[in-house]
């Protein structure tokens, strides 16, 4: 089989000659075919890339399409039957696209191998296997440990998604599944596919040999918190609704949904400037004063020079000063989020449907075989996941373990 290694890069010319060093010697003398996506960065970096190393294929895009839409560009250039995905902050160790290779031909069900993710020293695992949670965020289990306190799966071993900075996908499997949703743009896209490929049944499985070291962080650097943050809760509700079955939605929508919806109000609570937006407007403290109350309250406390600010806030700016700003924040993440996810919702429908189309293998199925996890992540999941409300919206005889951040990954 020929492989073809895909590295999406955007403003990350000072790693990427690391990743296309670590690929020299498979280049030049075995023939490797690798192509590089300069993804519209600002440092053009596929300029460099072709002046450097002659043997790479590169492609430009004027527009940063994300991830997603990098690698459905760099599939397009290449002619391998089996397409390698490599981060652009990750070095390749010796033998990573024999590994891949290889696992796929002992695997013939298996339509993608994941390898191996360490540190940049080699030291700690960064991606070893992946978990999904139950509203469809995932872990990189293990994140953090020593390799040597954790052994990585064994070659073969079944896993619910590979991790997009090193796995290996046959070509033909890529066209039939559709490959990575170009909608996600960035982040839970490997998560996606994984689900959307045991769903027609075909499988996923490790390549513990096929080893990279990364750098790690530098999407996430570049796009900053806020705006990731968006994109891992839009994306994962996105991802919920495109891939789960009609068993598998009716069991899991409310518990999904309403997670999201306490998140939005715990993120609330945690800016005490927007603890009365909140508040219960029928309790004693809730309510809010009326109208005469505050211009009565405003006058003892800021006097007639500030009620004239205000007045004259309102009626030249349209605003209300002092009320609190909704600035960039949780909050705002997770209304955003929202709004994506709906914006897009009727795609997801369609998207969804295309799986429906070709299922073979029934969720519960799939989900006997890769329990969800329950981790408390954010602020207000510790006392929303043990409350008994929560408890009540589980699923009856659905597989669901619980587990501490501190067991999945060390911070």
């Amino acid at each position: 089989m020929k492989a073809s290694v895909i590295i999406v890069a955007h403003a990350g010319a000072h790693h990427l000659v690391d990743s296309l060093d670590s690929l020299a010697e498979a280049a030049e003398h075995r023939g490797t075919e690798v192509v590089v996506v300069d993804n519209g960065s600002a440092d053009r970096c596929g300029e460099e890339a072709r002046r450097r190393y002659p043997w790479a294929n590169v492609v430009r895009s004027d527009d940063n399409t994300g991830f997603a839409g990098g690698v459905h560009l760099g599939v397009g250039a290449a002619t391998g039957d089996v397409l390698v995905l490599l981060n652009d902050d990750a070095a390749a160790e010796p033998g990573l696209v024999e590994a891949h290779v290889e696992t796929l031909a002992a695997n013939p069900k298996a339509a993608v191998s994941a390898g191996r993710l360490t540190s940049w020293d080699g030291r700690r695992h960064d991606f070893l296997r992946g978990g999904v949670t139950f509203d469809c965020h995932a872990f990189q289990l293990g994140q953090g440990f020593g390799v040597t306190d954790i052994e990585p799966p064994a070659p073969g071993t079944p896993l619910p998604f590979a991790c997009g900075g090193n796995m290996a996908i046959r070509r033909s499997d890529w066209e039939k599944s559709g490959g990575f949703d170009r909608e996600l743009f960035a982040y839970f896209e490997d998560v996606d596919l994984g689900w959307r490929l045991w769903a027609v049944g075909r499988e996923v499985v490790a390549a513990p040999d096929a080893v990279a070291r990364h750098r790690g962080a530098a999407t996430s650097a570049a796009l900053g918190d806020l705006r990731r943050g968006v994109l891992f809760e839009r994306n994962a509700l996105r991802t919920f609704f495109a891939c789960a079955d009609d068993d598998c939605r009716a069991a899991f929508g409310p518990v999904v949904l309403a997670t999201f919806l306490h998140r939005m109000t715990a993120f609330a609570k945690e800016r005490p400037e927007l603890e009365q937006a909140v508040a219960d407007p029928f309790a004693a403290d809730g309510a809010p004063p009326s109208r005469g109350d505050r211009w009565r309250r405003r006058l003892r406390d800021e006097g007639l020079a500030g009620c004239a600010r205000h007045l004259l806030a309102r009626g030249l700016l349209g605003t209300r000063v002092g009320n609190p700003a909704l600035e960039d924040g949780l909050l705002l993440m997770q209304l955003r989020a929202a709004q994506g996810f709906f914006a897009g919702l009727d795609r997801t429908e369609a998207r969804r449907a295309e799986l429906e189309s070709a299922r073979k293998i029934p969720d519960r199925e799939i989900l006997t075989r890769f329990p969800r996890l329950i981790v408390p992540t954010y602020a207000g999941d510790e006392e929303f996941f043990a409350s008994d409300a929560f408890e009540t919206l589980l699923p009856d005889g659905w597989p669901v373990e619980r587990q501490n951040l501190d067991e999945v990954m060390k911070r």
